[in-house]
Formats: C-alpha cells, sequence, structure tokens
C-alpha cells in the first residue's frame, strides 16, 4: 500500500504531466501534418504520447530494483535543480529535446550551488531536510542515473515498433521536393533512489523509509526523462536510429564504467563532475556525427520523373506483404508504366484484389512484389507517395 502510495505522487508531479503533454502535443502535429500533406494519418494512434509512460515502467523497474539494493541516493537539492530544469527546457524548447543535456547542466548547478556553503542548508537542515554534502559518493550516484539517461535512449531507439517514419516534405535550394525523417521521442522513467533524513514521513506518516547503519533513508520515484529529437535525409531511418542506438549504448558503457572505477578511486567530486561533463558533451558529438554521416551520403528522399518513390509505409495495411522499403521506386503498377499518384492509383483500379508491382530499390536493383489488396478501395494499400500537387 505504501509504495502504490509513493507512485501516485509520483504521478502528480508536474515533471511528468508537462512531459506528456508535449508528447501528446508532438503526436497530434504529426498527425495533422500527414491528414494535410497525404490525405491521411499513416498512423493515427498517438503513439508518441503512449510510448511516453509505458517505454519508461519496464526500465523504471529494473533501475529501481537494482539502484534500492546498491543504496544510490542523491540530494533533494540536487533532485530539485533537475526537475525545475527539466520543467524549464519542455516549455522553452518546443521542437527539441535535450535530457542529457538538462542532466548534465543540473549537476553543475549543484556543484555551484554548494548546498553546505550557503544558508539555505541551514534553514533546510532546521525543518528536517539533509541537503547531502558534495561528495564523490553523489557524484557516482549521477553517473550511475546519467548510465541510465544514456541507456534508455539507446533502447528507445532500437524498438522497432516505435520507430514511427513519419516523412516530412520540403523543398531543396532548387525548389525541388526532398523528404526529411524525424524520429522524435521523449519518456520517462520512474527510478527509485533515496533521499538522506526521514522528513517526507514527518509529514507523511506512511511514506516508507530505510535505515542503512545509522542513516536514515526516505525512498522517492524520481522522474527521470530520457529521449531525443533526430533526423535523417538520405540515409533509411531504422538503420540510422540503431547505428546512432550504438553510440548511446558506448556512452552509456563508459559512464557506469566511470562509476565503477571512480568508486574504486579517491577522485575528488571537482574530477567526477568534470567527467559528466565529457560525457554530456561526448553525446553532442555524437549527435553531430549522425547528422555530419548524414549529409555525406549520395542519396535523397527526392521526388522523381522516373515512377514514383515510396515515402512512407503505413502499419497493418497490405503494403507490410510487399517488402518495400521508403525510397523504393515503382515503375510499374499492374503492368503499367507510373510516373504520377494519379497514375498509381489508376493502375491500382484495373486489377481491384490484386496488385503487382515493379520497384527499383535504393541499390538500383529491379524487383517484383505482389500481394492481394482490399477490394473496391485501392487508397488502402498503406504506400505513402508524393502527392501531385501540394496543398
Amino acid at each position: 500500500m505504501q509504495l502504490l502510495k509513493v507512485l501516485e505522487l509520483f504521478i502528480l508531479q508536474p515533471l511528468v504531466w508537462l512531459g506528456l503533454i508535449r508528447s501528446i502535443l508532438s503526436a497530434r502535429r504529426r498527425v495533422n501534418y500527414e491528414r494535410h500533406h497525404f490525405r491521411s494519418a499513416i498512423d493515427a494512434r498517438y503513439l508518441e504520447s503512449r510510448h511516453f509512460v509505458t517505454d519508461g515502467l519496464l526500465l523504471g523497474v529494473i533501475v529501481t530494483v537494482i539502484g534500492l539494493a546498491l543504496g544510490i541516493f542523491v540530494s533533494p537539492v540536487w533532485v530539485v535543480i533537475y526537475e525545475l530544469l527539466a520543467v524549464i527546457s519542455l516549455v522553452i524548447v518546443p521542437f527539441g529535446l535535450v535530457p542529457v543535456t538538462v542532466f548534465g547542466l543540473s549537476w553543475v548547478l549543484y556543484w555551484g550551488f554548494n548546498p553546505n556553503a550557503t544558508r539555505i542548508a541551514a534553514q533546510l537542515q532546521a525543518h528536517g531536510v539533509l541537503t547531502t554534502t558534495l561528495s564523490s559518493r553523489v557524484i557516482i550516484n549521477g553517473l550511475v542515473l546519467l548510465a541510465v539517461l544514456l541507456a534508455g535512449t539507446a533502447w528507445l531507439l532500437t524498438r522497432s515498433n516505435t520507430q514511427l517514419n513519419s516523412p516530412q516534405i520540403q523543398p531543396d535550394q532548387r525548389g525541388k521536393r526532398i523528404v526529411r525523417y524525424r524520429w522524435h521521442q521523449l519518456a520517462v522513467v520512474p527510478v527509485g533512489v533515496l533521499i538522506p533524513g526521514d522528513w517526507i514521513r514527518a509529514t507523511l506518516s506512511w511514506w516508507p523509509v530505510f535505515q542503512v547503519g545509522q542513516q536514515t533513508y526516505s525512498v522517492l520515484l524520481l522522474p527521470l526523462l530520457i529521449g531525443a529529437s533526430v533526423q535523417v535525409y538520405k540515409q533509411l531511418p531504422r538503420l540510422a536510429w540503431r547505428r546512432l542506438a550504438t553510440g548511446y549504448w558506448f556512452l552509456a558503457a563508459i559512464s557506469l564504467g566511470s562509476a565503477l572505477i571512480a568508486q574504486l578511486t579517491a577522485l575528488s567530486p571537482q574530477w567526477l563532475i568534470g567527467l559528466m561533463c565529457v560525457l554530456v558533451v561526448a553525446t553532442w558529438l555524437l549527435l553531430a556525427q549522425h547528422r555530419y554521416h548524414d549529409r555525406h551520403q549520395q542519396f535523397w528522399y527526392s521526388d522523381t520523373d522516373q515512377g514514383v518513390r515510396v515515402i512512407g509505409l503505413r502499419p497493418q495495411t497490405p503494403a507490410d506483404k510487399l517488402n518495400l522499403k521508403i525510397g523504393d521506386v515503382i515503375l510499374e503498377c499492374n503492368r503499367q508504366p507510373v510516373h504520377t499518384e494519379a497514375q498509381f492509383y489508376a493502375a491500382l483500379l484495373k486489377s481491384p484484389t490484386y496488385v503487382h508491382l515493379k520497384v527499383r530499390n535504393r541499390q538500383q536493383e529491379l524487383i517484383i512484389t505482389e500481394t492481394a489488396i482490399y477490394s473496391g478501395a485501392p487508397h488502402e494499400l498503406g504506400i505513402v507517395l508524393f502527392t501531385d500537387q501540394e496543398d
């Protein structure tokens, strides 16, 4: 019963609700864009908001069990700084996600704040709130949480069922239509951490506490934000996301390894804060390398005069059985050459229950694919093409 009440208070935290609202708005913006440019949404389900909570639950349970067993604790002052910065970032950065930056900055501010050197510390302690000295152990716990953040983002990137490749059309410098694909996913991980002191229990008598040696700790579910906002213009999105995930896994391993090494050495808090900043900068460099690699590819998801290019595939439609990939060019439909979207659907009507396609893939190979379709509903085939005329 006590744990359920802790979970209830986690749900009531403003950061959780603001993150959920951001995810809902992101999903709504995507669906409206797709309906405006492609006549119907590629996936009308609000997947971004659904995965905001569900994707972090399993990871949160695992991290909480391990974290409580290891006795990972943080300062309540840092918790306030982190959640305040996270809320501000969700408000002032409407089209971007910066969870790693917010996390690193919160520790820098906490280090600069240095509660023991301020009058606030004495006031907090007068009310039973232990501010926790800026020790190496506290920063080591921060490195562990950073590893969780990086690993959680990598896990999101590798999950195939969350890879909603929504095309966004824009003109290039010559006015030709090109497509970019954006991965924009935010999730919250309920991480159970220990807070020094039993001051929470003084207000809420049912609040669970732990006794470790001579020190009493309260349990708090910290809403740790994970996710990123990345895009590609020239790569296959799913492969690009997985390549980027490999980099996140690598940085997570470095962060966790650094925490283990620091536990066995006598590094000062200043050195550990510097190490955390290096890992945050390394994340920025990883994203910069991703953009550089994408810019130097030769392929473009652009409109073409030789056939019609596939720029999207709707899930749970006959298109799933056609073995198509975004970027493929359909040259013939039902043995009729096609050069526009109108010609493509006209050719579909010649065979209302079956479709036969001749396709040139990204490797310039010609393939033949066919499948049954919904009788009398060619537009439900599930293939998204450039419209013949922009709205």
